[in-house]
């Protein structure tokens, strides 16, 4: 845990003031929890990147300035209804059963929402879903198909279906304030508000079509980065089967998707025969989308703690702002997420509840957001349900000494598409498996672009026996069996989790010394083909 100093005296006297006047007491707070699509860490201004004075986001940042900001959350499966499904569940996927896009939780996993209903809370949804359940645990919602349209939604669910007009965001953040102003006052709530935005094709309101208009926004230090050279089968395999590379994707790259947008998101004027040239015009295009696609964000999320503050319920209610996932703004001249790397595999994560946290506090401490289920039921008075694998963030909001027996990695797995994969994340190294390549690692102190795979260093061969110890232990902790890890079996994967889950008591298949084989051991590098 790390408190970060030297703080206005203000931010002191904010604090102590709010601990007199409310006088900690055993009440249930309120929940807001604000979960948005594809939100990059790196395009939040509180996280002081590279974009800090282009991606301002004033008020998510006013959740750090009066909460705290955690720098090492990861999700387990960096794609949309998995990570979902994780933080819903408090479960890895291959417990919930949500693999990939458009999964369906299983019957038997815990649902945070429906935890809190039982104790009384008064429970809403709003906006984006993508899952195929319907929602549980709700006393009403009002969800999209899918990911949704960004103008005019079609919404659905308890209160009947109808297209509303407008901006997808402000949409969401109308319907969320109605019930704010409508709901039994003398009940706890939770609401879920959770926008499509900035989802690719980082659809903006037309307010913002001026917004950073000529102006040229930084670029990350490895735009230019040619992945296709590089000793890493894993960013390799990744462009030549997928879409997501500004320029060099095996299929249709965000240089040709884009080329010929129109005005005000026409791209720029590049030389047309220089590679470098059609990637700088494309991450600029890409980057000046997504800023103002944020900002609408940022002003509904003002609009939110407005009403709470004009209700006078702010102090007494938990707000969280986070993503399903992180997402390459241009880094290793990427977009989207998926891979185990720094900026897909770790997510924003900022909250705000004076009556426990320290203002402008900072956690360092690993996280995942299979811990967010628990730390809400757990600041609600609730029993954590047994099932739930993640851990409950309570004492580090309250600036406690990370607890006994704290993960010492973060696991992560990936089925979605080529490469399949799984690793592990630790304070300082990647390691990363795969059925179709040798396993690869990367220091990301030395090299926090993580450029090299330093796997077939000698200098790194004690790191490397360390950090496949470490993998086999979380796969053991976790309860995930050799026949279910990515790529093992790509057919039955799915009916494996479905239909032998039960008889493992929700924890697995395959637990004990039988998980410490991988599907990845051979070190045979093979190619797939794949594709999502």
């Amino acid at each position: 845990m790390v408190m970060k100093g030297n703080r206005s005296a203000g931010f002191i006297v904010y604090f102590y003031a709010a601990l007199s006047s409310m006088a900690i007491s055993a009440e249930q707070p309120n929940m807001v929890v604000v979960l948005v699509d594809d939100h990059a860490y790196e395009a939040i201004s509180a996280y002081e990147s590279h974009l800090k004075d282009y991606a301002q986001t004033p008020t998510i940042d006013r959740l750090f300035h009066e909460g705290m900001r955690f720098d090492n959350m990861t999700v387990p499966n960096s794609i949309c209804s998995p990570s979902r499904a994780a933080i819903l569940t408090g479960q890895f996927s291959h417990v919930n059963g949500v693999l990939r896009l458009n999964g369906r939780i299983n019957e038997d996993s815990p649902q945070y929402p429906a935890e809190l209903q039982k104790l009384g809370y008064q429970t809403f949804l709003v906006g984006k879903w993508h899952l195929e359940n319907s929602p549980k645990g709700y006393d009403k919602h009002m969800t999209v198909k899918g990911q949704g349209a960004y103008f005019d939604p079609q919404l659905s669910g308890s209160e009947g279906s109808w297209k509303r007009e407008g901006y997808s965001t402000d949409v969401y953040t109308d319907i969320a304030l109605d019930w704010l102003e409508s709901r039994d006052r003398k009940k706890p709530f939770l609401l879920s508000l959770q926008f499509k935005a900035p989802h690719h094709d980082y659809g903006h309101a037309e307010r913002y079509n001026n917004l950073l208009a000529g102006v040229t926004i930084p670029e990350p230090p490895t735009l230019y980065e040619d992945v296709r050279r590089e000793d890493s089968n894993l960013k390799k395999l990744f462009i030549r089967d997928s879409a997501f590379h500004m320029l060099h994707s095996g299929r249709r790259s965000y240089y040709e998707r884009h080329q010929n947008d129109q005005v005000p998101d026409a791209m720029g004027q590049h030389d047309a025969k220089s590679d470098r040239d059609r990637i700088r015009a494309a991450y600029q295009h890409q980057i000046h989308k997504y800023i103002r696609c944020i900002r609408g964000n940022d002003d509904n999320l003002k609009r939110v703690l407005g009403s709470l503050e004009a209700q006078g319920i702010l102090d007494d209610t938990v707000v969280i702002y986070t993503s399903d996932q992180g997402y390459w703004l241009g880094q290793h001249g990427l977009y989207d997420k998926r891979l185990i790397l720094e900026s897909s595999v770790r997510t924003p994560f900022l909250i705000r509840y004076p009556r426990m946290i320290m203002p402008a506090s900072v956690n360092a401490d690993l996280t995942i957001n299979i811990d967010v289920a628990p730390t809400l039921l757990e600041l609600a008075g609730a029993e954590i349900p047994p099932t739930m694998q993640g851990r409950s963030l309570v004492p580090l909001l309250k600036g406690e000494p990370v607890p006994p027996n704290w993960r010492t990695s973060q696991l992560y797995t990936y089925w979605g598409g080529t490469p399949k994969h799984y690793g592990v994340r630790d304070k300082r190294f990647t390691y990363v498996e795969s059925d179709l390549f040798s396993a690869e690692l990367f220091d990301r102190k030395l090299d926090p672009q993580q450029q090299h795979n330093v796997a077939g260093n000698l200098e790194y061969a004690t790191v490397l026996r360390d950090m496949k110890a470490e993998l086999r232990k979380q796969i053991e902790n976790c309860g995930i069996g050799v026949e279910e890890l990515p790529g093992a079996n790509v057919e039955a994967d799915r009916k494996v989790i479905a239909g032998q889950r039960a008889a493992k008591g929700g924890r697995g298949v395959g637990e004990g010394k039988e998980a410490t084989k991988t599907a990845g051991e051979s070190g045979k590098e093979r190619v797939g083909t794949s594709r999502e």
